[in-house]
């Protein structure tokens, strides 16, 4: 009987599909919407079955979604539809340069050698546009202070500009002496920059009449950015990439990050490099280097990024669309690797890792199922912070060690690679120089309270007693009524066992129950005792260098 029942259920649902093409087409939809993988904020829309070459794409209640593949076929998806339609173009014969949404059914595709088209009816048809004397388009820019107004530069006739949504083009402009441009872009105000392939940036002043060549070190430039919340222009052209704070008057270059295939500035103020062997990077300012972005959207090759201000749309060399929703958190942990390489057994490394909020909203974010080996500080929090991973060579035995350490954020769940081997012991170094708060143990970097400096009195040099002594494996302990410091090791392979006592104000000391003088007197510095450097030496059994000419402090230890 029960059998009978959900047969006949089976039978009535089959025919419901049947009978309801919606049905079917809602299913249809359904199905490949749970195909797309997210990673870190990041969804995978579809892999094509050619490289993605360009992305134009248009916000608000009927948003477009255009693609175009490297094999000449453009793919559609619009309103609430989760599935790429094939257009009607010229397939195989349109080298898709641009393309430029201003409506849902009107589109401007800009091709290298078929010139500029109109797509009307939501890419239902194509017509050539013929008032535009150029064959080569390679960026067409949608004015945001004017949606009526449009900028075209192409590498072969220049900058070109239209009043009219591009029924109509003109191009009296003056200053630009290159003809072979790459892209424009709008700045603050009535500023305008241009790229060219021969002679860098040129920026216009008074919104597009006239135009003046910039001091930008790359003459070859491929792509422009305009990050509004920082007023910073950047430039990329093959592995190089600049900006200017000032119009284009003075440059920087930034590190190279590889290859650049396009540039993004993000509503946030942060630049994104889409790089062709790296995929997408982020520029940390603070830290004057590249981070990485979206390792979890499985893009490691980028042909192309387009961002609405709402969304940001990712084109891969490998066909892959990956679309991410600024309007919310999106958490950008960088880098996806950690590699602490060789730790000595008696000694620790560290190193950081951020994490960034390329979205909207509040980031919340905390760390899941750290291992007991592992020091991680913090191990949550809210908004954008750097993190220090911390490991103790004596905590695992010799050899290679790895873990995956676990992220999850309200903008996306991530993993951090964690790789390092355990060797065996090794000198411990440590460099401080004279006058500087800056100090190293072995890789590590640290801020001192005070800097190291010389006793006039005695011309010695004066090292914090309680930092070198636990770097080295000692106890440190201050005695406030005494004044007294009391410095204690254990027994090694290479040294006996020390208990030194030592009186701030003093040169009397004593070690081990022997009684010492001091060639220079204890002192408080920043509420930190400060001794003589040779106590050190004498006391730790430590070797001590000194270079005159940097004035560096050069301390090495083997416990």
């Amino acid at each position: 009987m029960n059998r009978r029942r959900v047969l006949c259920v089976a039978i009535l649902l089959l025919a419901v599909l049947i009978l309801d093409p919606a049905c079917t087409a809602i299913s249809a939809v359904a199905a490949r919407a749970s195909e797309t993988t997210s990673g870190g904020g990041f969804v995978v829309l579809k892999t094509f079955s050619a490289a993605v070459t360009v992305v134009g794409a248009l916000d608000g209640t009927l948003p477009v979604l255009i693609v175009a593949t490297q094999d000449g076929a453009m793919y559609g998806m619009s309103g609430a539809s989760t599935v790429f339609q094939k257009l009607p173009t010229r397939a195989g014969l349109m080298k898709v340069t641009s393309i430029t949404v201003l409506a849902a059914d009107r589109w401007l595709v800009g091709t290298d050698g078929d010139g500029l088209w109109l797509s009307k009816g939501a890419g239902t048809s194509f017509e050539r546009v013929t008032t535009l004397n150029c064959s080569r388009v390679a960026s067409v820019l949608q004015d945001s202070r004017d949606p009526n107004r449009l900028f075209l530069a192409s590498p072969c006739s220049g900058l070109h500009y239209s009043n009219d949504r591009g029924a109509t083009w003109k191009s009296d402009y003056a200053g630009i002496t290159s003809l072979a441009l790459t892209d424009v872009i709008r700045m603050d105000g009535d500023c305008i920059a241009v790229s060219s392939q021969d002679a860098g940036v040129y920026v216009s002043a008074d919104n597009g009449t006239s135009y003046a060549k910039t001091a930008c070190p790359i003459k070859g430039v491929s792509s422009l950015a305009w990050s509004g919340p920082t007023r910073t222009l950047f430039a990329a052209g093959d592995t190089a990439v600049a900006m200017t704070t000032d119009e284009g008057s003075h440059w920087t270059v930034l590190p190279s990050p590889g290859s650049v295939a396009s540039l993004v500035s993000l509503p946030s103020g942060t630049l994104l490099a889409g790089i062709a062997d790296r995929g997408v990077l982020r520029w940390d300012g603070a830290a004057k280097a590249w981070r990485d972005v979206a390792q979890g959207a499985g893009i490691t090759s980028v042909s192309t990024m387009y961002s609405t201000g709402v969304s940001l749309l990712i084109g891969g060399s490998t066909g892959t669309v990956v679309r991410a929703d600024l309007s919310v958190p999106i958490a950008a942990v960088s880098p996806s690797t950690l590699d602490l390489e060789s730790i000595p057994a008696n000694q620790a490394r560290s190193t950081t890792f951020s994490v960034t909020n390329l979205g909207a909203g509040t980031l919340d974010w905390h760390m899941e199922n750290v291992p007991g080996y592992i020091q991680v500080m913090p191990q949550s929090g809210t908004g954008n912070v750097t993190a220090t991973v911390r490991i103790e060579g004596d905590s695992l035995g010799k050899g290679p060690h790895q873990s995956l350490l676990k992220i999850v954020t309200s903008g996306g769940s991530q993993t951090l690679a964690l790789r390092f081997s355990v060797a065996d012991a090794a000198p411990v170094r440590m460099t401080l120089i004279v006058g500087n708060v800056a100090a190293t143990v072995g890789q590590e970097v640290f801020t001192l309270d005070a800097a190291v400096f010389i006793d006039k009195a005695s011309g010695r040099t004066m090292v914090p007693m309680r930092f070198i002594g636990e770097a080295f494996g000692a106890i440190v302990t201050w005695d406030a009524p005494t004044r007294r410091v009391f410095v204690e090791t254990q027994a090694t392979v290479n040294h006996k066992p020390l208990r030194m006592i030592m009186t701030v104000g003093s040169k009397k000391a004593t070690a081990n129950g022997k009684m010492v003088t001091l060639d220079a007197t204890p002192v408080i510095v920043s509420g930190r005792t400060f001794v003589p450097l040779r106590v050190i030496s004498e006391t730790l059994g430590a070797d001590v260098s000194w270079n005159a000419l940097t004035r560096a402090v050069g301390i090495s230890y083997m416990p």
